[in-house]
């Protein structure tokens, strides 16, 4: 299983997951027993997450947060509606409601108090599911769950894969195309990284203008390659879309980038602004190797303790020679090496 299949199984399955717990609430608050209603909420959950998934899509994209929120939301109970007529359609003698009435005519089934009170229902239990997805979206899991449960309250020490890329030529390319339109670009360019993002399993910690930073819990990021395959991937991606970029922008992006790992520092910062910060000496040293990257003109500089945990990468990218990196603040150098992937896996 890719790791795209398991991301959109894993929405299906909040939505779904989220749909049950507030029915559940309302099912309890109403003294009602718990039957096989659930059942039936399960379904409005994964049928919510399908149509967000595979029908929605980016096409709310455009709209203002209020508005794909809202939008989603009438979509979703407009064809819910249009299954119970189509249920109905396709066979009324079998067709039962909750209560003991039982419709002769589609027609009737809109003068029922029931269905009124069940849409309600069913508005408000959609409505929730879909705006706590939106917002753990808006984000990002890690930080929605660590914040949720209250675990980087105090700093919370963790082996972390920090992968930081940089867009190269940035101050020329703004200066070039002015403010809003260098912004449309570089929002358009990052929009192109979401699939290699999924597939490669990654985090994104932040975007600081033009540069975007990327981490993997240890195990994860080292797993097969995905540190180091998802900088090429989003090259792969950029290439594929570049005579769009070159038209619309004048410009195809590219990106220099620094990977490194170890042990980290992360913690919720803030009080009326609260965000996650990661902070350690991984995070100097590969900000400094980012620099470096720079400097020689590579694409991607990798630390050779970060090549250290990745035994097979030799197998499927051409390792450089080794260079030393002076680090402010630190004692002893990172060796580093630049990396060029010879073929996917």
């Amino acid at each position: 299983m890719t790791a795209l299949t398991r991301y959109k199984l894993r929405k299906l399955a909040k939505y779904t997951l989220v749909t049950v717990a507030v029915a559940v609430a309302f099912i309890l608050y109403s003294g009602e027993a718990l039957d096989l209603q659930l059942g039936a909420w399960a379904l409005l959950g994964l049928w919510t997450g399908i149509l967000e998934e595979y029908l929605f899509g980016r096409r709310f994209r455009a709209l203002a947060i209020p508005l794909q929120f809202v939008g989603k939301v009438l979509l979703v109970n407009l064809l819910t509606i249009a299954l119970i007529g189509l249920a109905f359609k396709m066979g009324s003698d079998r067709f039962q409601w909750f209560a003991d009435d039982r419709p002769d005519k589609m027609q009737q089934i809109f003068l029922m108090a029931q269905l009124y009170k069940l849409m309600l229902r069913v508005v408000v239990v959609t409505s929730i599911a879909i705006l706590v997805v939106q917002v753990e979206e808006l984000m990002g899991r890690r930080m929605f769950v660590g914040f949720l449960l209250g675990r980087y309250e105090r700093p919370v020490a963790e082996e972390r894969v920090v992968l930081t890329m940089d867009l190269v030529g940035s101050t020329g390319s703004a200066e070039r195309m002015g403010d809003l339109r260098y912004f449309r670009f570089v929002n358009t360019t990052y929009s192109l990284m979401t699939d290699a993002v999924l597939r490669n399993e990654a985090d994104i910690h932040k975007y600081v203008g033009d540069e975007v930073i990327f981490t993997w819990p240890m195990h994860i990021g080292v797993r097969y390659e995905n540190c180091m395959d998802l900088f090429f991937d989003i090259q792969e991606r950029i290439a594929q879309h570049a005579d769009v970029l070159k038209g619309e922008f004048g410009t195809v992006p590219q990106f220099r980038a620094a990977l490194h790992g170890g042990r980290v520092i992360s913690a919720q910062v803030g009080h009326t602004k609260r965000s996650l910060e990661l902070s350690g000496d991984v995070m100097n040293s590969v900000s400094r190797m980012l620099g470096v990257a720079k400097d020689m003109k590579v694409d991607l500089l990798v630390s050779a303790e970060m090549l250290a945990r990745l035994p097979d990468a030799h197998q499927r990218f051409k390792i450089g020679p080794e260079n030393v990196v002076p680090v402010k603040g630190r004692k002893r150098e990172v060796r580093v090496h630049s990396v060029e992937r010879t073929h996917k896996g």
